[in-house]
């Protein structure tokens, strides 16, 4: 389904919201497959374990909190930028959209991933994340506070180099909704009223410094009439 404008998502959304199976990733190009960052090149052509446990090493001087697995390890490994085997997702499809429309070029078409997942890998009955025979998501206890606030959540597999689409079971399901180029700045805006934003996503100072940049880049308030 291409939407153009709200009342066209909220529509395609609507069919998602009695059902907490699902779970939305925004793409803000169409042809990005549905694979971590540790499954594309050149980042596929290295020992992942070995990466993650350098970065483990190198990371606990700057980590304060008490982690308990390597599991929520590999959480923050993820949150800040490391390559790994998890994919991002949310239970907010709102937040998905803003995803969707906050990166790629602009003149494509964007994309939200629906994604029914029936599986959890619990960290106690899966004690190393590299060595996993199959595939589901992952919830990380609130290690991070844009995790929590973006209602997000990871999906991981034993094969981070093979799609996601390519590993469902027989009672998953993945849908797409195209957000058409068009929408894209104006969905933005839109997302925006309803109080998802750069600020509300990432709740520190780069995401309030990033949402007031774009206020005033896209006009959005007069700033002599409307507190920001």
């Amino acid at each position: 389904m291409i939407v153009n404008n709200f009342q066209e998502l909220h529509t395609a959304l609507e069919q998602y919201k009695n059902n907490s199976f699902w779970i939305f990733r925004g793409h803000g190009d169409p042809s990005w497959e549905l694979k971590p960052k540790i499954g594309r090149d050149p980042f596929s052509k290295v020992n992942e374990e070995a990466i993650f446990n350098a970065w483990k090493r190198r990371a606990s001087e700057f980590i304060k909190e008490n982690l308990s697995s390597d599991w929520e390890w590999l959480a923050i490994a993820q949150h800040h930028g490391l390559a790994t085997r998890l994919l991002d997702w949310s239970y907010n499809p709102l937040v998905a959209a803003f995803f969707a429309v906050s990166s790629g070029n602009k003149d494509l078409d964007a994309k939200i991933y629906c994604y029914k997942c029936h599986y959890e890998l619990l960290p106690k009955n899966n004690k190393n994340p590299f060595t996993i025979n199959n595939s589901g998501k992952f919830r990380p206890n609130g290690v991070a506070s844009r995790i929590v606030r973006q209602g997000g959540l990871f999906t991981i597999s034993s094969d981070p180099n093979d799609s996601l689409k390519n590993q469902l079971k027989d009672e998953e399901e993945i849908r797409e909704i195209i957000i058409s180029a068009k929408y894209k700045k104006q969905l933005k805006e839109d997302l925006n009223y309803y109080g998802i934003n750069d600020s509300s996503v990432f709740p520190d100072l780069d995401g309030l410094s990033t949402h007031i940049n774009w206020i005033i880049e896209n006009n959005i308030y007069n700033l002599h009439q409307k507190e920001i």
